[in-house]
Order: C-alpha cells, then sequence, then structure tokens
C-alpha cells in the first residue's frame, strides 16, 4: 500500500460521504444506476431523482420490462438522455444473459452499454470490494496534482500511463473505501477552485503545492471554437392543444426521444406543414413567435421558434408518418428532452396571450 493511498484512506475513514441514498440497501443494481446518473451529473442532482426512479424501477426485472417512454419520463431533468436508453439496454442483457445476476468482473461490465473502464471499477469495488482502479474528473484532478502529470506541456502523460497510476494506488484489501474516499477527496477537498491545500494531510509530497503550480493541474482544456446555428422548431397545436411530436433518429444526443419538428433553415412554415400533409386552413400560424440564444458545448445556437395552432381536433387533421398527437397534460409522461417541454409551454403560453 502506498503512502498516498494510506493517507487516502486516513482521509476516507473521517470524511467520506457514508449517507448516500445508493449507499444505503447497496446492491449491484443500486450502485449500477447511481453511477450511470453520475456520469457528467453533480451528485446533488443524481440525490434529487435517485430515489424516485428506484422507487418507480425498483429492481433489474422491471426496468428491462418498462418501456422506454416509461424510462425517459423518469430521467426527466438528468439530461444526457442517452444514458438512460443505456441503462434499458443493459437491464434487458442482464435479464436475458446473466438471469438478473450482474457480472462481477470489470471486463463483463465493460462490455454492456454505457459502461465504460471507470464505472465498472466503481461498481466492482463499491458492491463487491474487489480492487479496481478508477479514474472520474476527481480522481484525476488529486492524481494530477500530486504526481504533478498533466499540467504545462512538459507534464503531459499518456492516458494509459495516468490509469496506471491510478492502479498503483488503489487498495487491494479496502477498494470500496479508497475508491469512494479518492472521489469525495477530489469533490470536497482537492477541488477544481479553492481547493484545502494548507489543510491537505497530501501536500508534503503533492508536486503540484510543493511547487506553487496547483491552478495548473491539470491544464484546462482548449476549448473547440465556437459554432454559430440556427434551429428552427415549430410547435404544432391541434383545437385542445394536443401537440404533435415526431420521434428522433436512433443515433445523436435526443436519440429515440419524441420532440417538437424542425422547419430546417430553408422551409417555411406553410411549405413544412403541406410537406406533413397537414392543412393551410382553420390555422393561426405565427413564423418567428420567439428567438432564444444558448450555448450547447461549443455551439451556440439561435432558436427560432414557429408556432401552429389549429381550431379543429387532431382526428380530423390526420397523423403525419413518424409522429404522434399526444394531449398537453400528458407530455411530462413522455420523458421529453428538458428544452422541448419549454418550447411547448412557450408556445401554448404565447398562443393564449396572442
Amino acid at each position: 500500500m502506498t503512502w498516498f493511498t494510506t493517507q487516502i484512506l486516513r482521509w476516507s475513514n473521517v470524511q467520506s460521504r457514508t449517507d448516500l441514498p445508493w449507499q444505503e440497501n447497496r446492491s449491484a443494481y443500486r450502485v449500477w444506476v447511481s453511477e450511470i446518473m453520475l456520469q457528467q451529473t453533480q451528485v446533488a442532482t443524481v440525490i434529487n431523482h435517485f430515489g424516485r426512479f428506484i422507487e418507480q424501477f425498483p429492481d433489474v426485472f422491471t426496468l428491462q420490462r418498462a418501456t422506454s417512454e416509461e424510462i425517459l419520463a423518469a430521467w426527466y431533468g438528468l439530461g444526457y438522455y442517452r444514458r438512460a436508453l443505456n441503462l434499458h439496454r443493459t437491464a434487458d442483457v442482464i435479464v436475458k444473459e446473466y438471469s438478473g445476476e450482474f457480472p462481477k468482473t470489470v471486463s463483463e461490465l465493460r462490455s454492456l452499454p454505457g459502461i465504460g473502464r471507470s464505472t465498472a471499477g466503481s461498481i466492482v469495488s463499491a458492491v463487491w470490494n474487489e480492487p479496481a482502479a478508477i479514474l472520474d474528473a476527481n480522481v484525476r484532478r488529486v492524481l494530477s496534482r500530486f504526481h504533478g502529470v498533466n499540467g504545462p506541456e512538459a507534464t503531459k502523460i499518456s492516458e494509459r500511463e495516468l490509469w496506471k497510476l491510478a492502479e498503483s494506488h488503489t487498495s487491494i484489501e479496502s477498494s470500496r473505501d479508497y475508491n469512494q474516499g479518492i472521489m469525495d477527496f477530489g469533490a470536497l477537498w482537492c477541488k477544481v477552485s479553492n481547493p484545502k491545500c494548507n489543510e491537505c494531510l497530501l501536500n508534503s509530497n503533492c508536486v503540484a503545492y510543493q511547487t506553487g503550480q496547483v491552478s495548473k493541474f491539470p491544464a484546462k482544456k482548449r476549448n473547440a471554437p465556437l459554432r454559430c446555428t440556427t434551429f428552427r422548431p415549430c410547435v404544432v397545436f391541434d383545437q385542445h392543444f394536443d401537440c404533435l411530436l415526431r420521434q428522433r433518429e436512433s443515433s445523436g444526443t435526443y436519440a429515440q426521444m419524441w420532440d417538437t419538428p424542425e422547419l430546417g433553415n430553408i422551409v417555411q412554415p406553410q411549405t413544412f406543414l403541406r410537406q406533413l400533409n397537414l392543412p393551410n386552413s382553420n390555422l393561426r400560424l405565427f413564423d418567428i413567435a420567439h428567438t432564444n440564444t444558448y450555448r450547447i458545448s461549443n455551439q451556440q445556437v439561435t432558436e427560432k421558434l414557429a408556432v401552429a395552432k389549429y381550431n379543429v381536433p387532431s382526428k380530423n387533421l390526420g397523423t403525419p408518418s413518424h409522429t404522434r398527437w399526444t394531449p398537453f397534460r400528458s407530455l411530462k409522461r413522455l420523458g421529453l428532452p428538458v428544452r422541448a417541454m419549454q418550447r411547448i409551454q412557450l408556445a401554448k403560453s404565447f398562443v393564449e396571450n396572442t
């Protein structure tokens, strides 16, 4: 056991979080769900969703039998919806190929949708206390500062070398406590900004601290060039505010999710409706009802919202292919993307007040 490992375990014994909901009644299923939720999502946000999700899907069999729409609806507010679809796919594999029992090795877990090396390591260590390295953002930061790697250009090391460092410190006997400890240490102590360096039990051997370069480790990623795009969604309502939705393709950020249709860059709303075999009569049409600008990663998106409000019921309009009419009150049951739901609510409010 390295000196570093000993210090992390000492810190963990006093400071680590022990009251997280997935640490109660610990099981492979509960830990797996929490680990997928925690990918690119803060602990506080996951805490707010985990209990409700587990209540609705208490075991892998319930999750496997659920529809994608039910799972996406329960996932609403967590973002990165592909993770929810991967949960569903993995549940299907575990039920059909493993009889509902989670595999206990990193290699087997990594073969399942949405589970990478670090997530697999977290699961086997948390559930079975098996020695397995992890390398999430918090662990990367701690290792970078302590070893003085991946800061200034001269300190760059490969991903394989960083994994070797992580493995060299992973406790054989207390993998669960060590992994929880180093994650919490990075989240609560060795933070991105304002780390508690002066109080840190690692500072005597921390390269970044000893050289006065804590802020340089790890080096900040270079931002990709900003790309500007225009997005033209169209919210279509019938007489009763039933909303026309289309299902997205099987790839992309919102794969297989229901969303509002898009006009494209050239098509006008009237032409778009004709393309859907919807009439241009009995209709109030607003070409640009609202304009909004926001950032997604390295994209600056300008959203120009069009709204079409028919004064006849959807049964008289027909249902275009790959679409569905959904009552406004039922939209949240579909697990729409947050922006889609906000867009529909804005469009309804706009129509009612115009």
